[in-house]
């Protein structure tokens, strides 16, 4: 048999139902990891009796921060990650490995929070690590759009450029100025996020400037 993907004899079938289950096992952890970004401060919440909300949301004002920020940063990573699979329409043993690490990089974010909430806030080491998976599930990302743009399994494929593909690597190097912003200035610590900001504007000049430049 002949596999749709790949043309190849004798491979393994790969079917829609197959790219659903794929899917659905992704945002199943992806749910997982963002509930458990929370749950240390619900342990800490029960100290609330013998103190005052006040003293836990004092306390707690850094890791209630913290909290927030990688919310939002997994939201926007399963955000990636659904709009990229809502353009799939098969998939390929690569690129379910590649899926694999990117979920290794999701469930390692609490972690990674917890390891920069309640380490010292200069801890250049626990900056790192959060830093570090943020770009590796990043990287990911962007390896699985290509696997999947090389492998003619994009519903837009016709329309998707080499600088499409291209562009998207801005924000990982965004994170990673970021990432040496919060080294070799520890106190900044997270707040050399708000670099990610300028993500959608960058990406849009450069399309803009590219797109110009293929017109004339």
């Amino acid at each position: 048999m002949t596999d749709r993907a790949t043309g190849s004899v004798n491979s393994p079938i790969r079917t829609e139902r197959g790219l659903e289950r794929l899917i659905f096992f992704s945002d199943a952890v992806v749910a997982i990891a963002i509930t458990l970004i929370v749950l240390p401060l619900v342990d800490n919440a029960r100290d609330v009796a013998d103190s005052s909300t006040s003293k836990f949301l004092s306390e707690n004002s850094y890791g209630l921060i913290a909290a927030g920020v990688s919310f939002v940063v997994i939201s926007s990573f399963w955000r990636e990650h659904h709009r990229l699979f809502e353009r799939a329409t098969g998939y390929t043993p690569l690129l379910v490995r590649i899926n694999m690490l990117w979920l290794l990089c999701i469930v390692a974010l609490p972690l990674a929070t917890v390891l920069d909430v309640y380490s010292h806030r200069a801890d250049r080491l626990a900056i790192g690590i959060y830093l570090g998976v943020m770009i590796g599930a990043m990287t990911l990302s962007r390896l699985a759009e290509l696997v999947l743009y090389r492998a003619n399994l994009l519903a837009d494929a016709e329309r998707v450029t080499g600088i499409d593909i291209a562009v998207r690597w801005i924000s990982v190097a965004v994170v990673c100025v970021a990432l040496v912003i919060a080294l070799l200035v520890p106190h900044v610590g997270l707040w050399s996020l708000l670099l990610w900001i300028a993500v959608g504007p960058v990406e849009g000049v450069v399309n803009r400037r590219w797109k110009a430049h293929q017109i004339s």
